[in-house]
């Protein structure tokens, strides 16, 4: 058994001990959240000028949307841009074909 001079010893030591290791965390969690708070501000500013090449570039070309144009017109570019792309690929399909097998 301690005597009571050793009990007073182990409790100061313990408060001791956990006021340190408290100190310690406190210490480390300030550190962080000034390092996270000098981070955010770089963030901020780099947020803000893509903002601004972004709003500059909005400004330089208005989309066309397809909801705001003609349907027929529309249409009909679909219908012509689908005749090319097949004269393309019969153009490719009679270029691979061997000498044999071409039909004129």
């Amino acid at each position: 058994m301690l005597p009571w001079w050793g009990w007073v010893l182990l409790w100061a030591v313990i408060l001791v001990g956990g006021g340190v290791l408290v100190g310690l965390r406190a210490r480390r969690t300030w550190r962080s959240a000034k390092a996270l708070t000098a981070e955010l501000g770089r963030a901020g500013e780099l947020v803000s000028a893509l903002e601004a090449a972004a709003h500059e570039r909005r400004a330089d070309e208005d989309p066309v949307t397809a909801v705001t144009q003609d349907p027929h017109r529309l249409r009909e570019e679909h219908r012509a841009r689908r005749a090319a792309q097949s004269a393309d690929r019969a153009v490719r399909r009679a270029e691979r074909m061997p000498p044999w097998a071409r039909v004129d």
